[in-house]
């Protein structure tokens, strides 16, 4: 199976060559290695372009990962004629059978439209225990969405090869028929959402086509999670929070979202209660996107209309109870900062 590896970058030279550097020990065979630059102003396009085997987009401008990564999928389908392609955060390190391992596991089944590795947090803990970082998206009654596993001590819990609700786009290995399948107004990734969202936007609309996502735990790698700096911005709060509701207005089923509105709304007071208090630029930003909302009830018309699946099924499937404890507890842990 050919397959293309894009890396999409922005201000991401310190990080960027020890990624190309795994993706170039890679052993599966057939691997084509691209790196689109999001009009960087360090040196990731240099990095990029030391490297005879690696091609490089420069864009002149910053489209997003949800603008990058669409391009990455026209390279991969009109110009490399790949199977798969394989989307790449910057801060991860990928050990080499990764992606032999990931593309097994995608040719086991034509149903499989995605693969999640493995991924553990480059940090261990003091006594020296991997972290896990991602083994792929949990989605919860709240419309909240989070990293199966993120913040364990790896003890083997999740050795199991299984279906799992989606993947994480810091290391996604997709099969491009698939994402031609799921796109909607031409495009796989929704460029409204820009950063963020994007990937459980996508994730939802390949189940409401019937296709599956897979978690291989043979394919390992690591993720400096926020290694492209501060994830505490303004502009990273202010896209976490407006584009939940997008996706949940493209995507969900009207009656189970009705049902599960009590533990919507809470979490989503709370949360803008947060951000008014934390990071109130963020807070007032986010209501300049319900511009965006009436493109994204177009865009909800398509998704629904072309679903294979029925809506409610997918919700009844894979969005289980809420743990308000522990999202209490990440957010003050959050909220508090380190301590020394």
């Amino acid at each position: 199976m050919r397959v293309t590896a894009c890396v999409v970058s922005w201000n991401d030279a310190a990080h960027l060559g020890p990624a190309l550097d795994s993706l170039a020990r890679q052993t599966h065979p057939d691997l084509e290695i691209v790196v689109i630059d999001n009009a960087s102003a360090d040196d990731s396009a240099a990095v990029a372009r030391s490297r005879p085997d690696v091609r490089l987009i420069a864009n002149r401008s910053n489209l997003g990962y949800s603008g990058a990564a669409n391009q990455a999928v026209g390279i991969a389908r009109d110009e490399h004629a790949s199977q798969a392609l394989l989307l790449c955060n910057p801060d991860v390190r990928l050990e080499p059978d990764y992606v032999s391992a990931a593309v097994a596991a995608l040719a086991g089944d034509s149903r499989r439209a995605a693969v999640q590795g493995r991924l553990w947090r480059t940090e261990t803990d003091r006594a020296g225990h991997k972290i896990l970082d991602t083994t792929g998206h949990l989605a919860f009654s709240t419309r909240l969405f989070r990293n199966r596993g993120e913040g364990q001590i790896d003890a083997g819990q999740f050795s199991a090869v299984e279906e799992i609700f989606g993947v994480s786009g810091a290391l996604a290995l997709y099969r491009v028929a698939a994402l031609d399948d799921a796109a909607c107004a031409g495009e796989v990734f929704d460029a409204d959402l820009f950063a963020f969202w994007e990937d459980v936007d996508l994730d939802w609309r390949l189940q409401l086509r019937g296709w599956q996502a897979w978690y291989e735990p043979q394919a390992r790698a690591w993720h400096q999670r926020g290694g492209a700096g501060p994830r505490r911005t303004a502009v990273v709060e202010r896209l976490n929070f407006a584009n939940r509701f997008l996706v949940i207005a493209k995507n969900d089923d009207p009656v189970a979202l009705a049902r599960a509105l009590p533990g919507v709304t809470v979490t989503s007071v709370l949360k803008a209660g947060e951000l008014a208090v934390t990071v109130p630029s963020a807070f007032l930003g986010s209501f300049a996107h319900a511009r965006l909302l009436p493109a994204a009830l177009r865009k909800r018309r398509l998704i629904q209309s072309r679903a294979a699946v029925d809506p409610a099924s997918v919700i009844q499937r894979w969005f289980r109870p809420f743990d308000y404890g522990l999202w209490a507890r990440t957010w003050w842990l959050r909220v508090r900062g380190p301590r020394g």
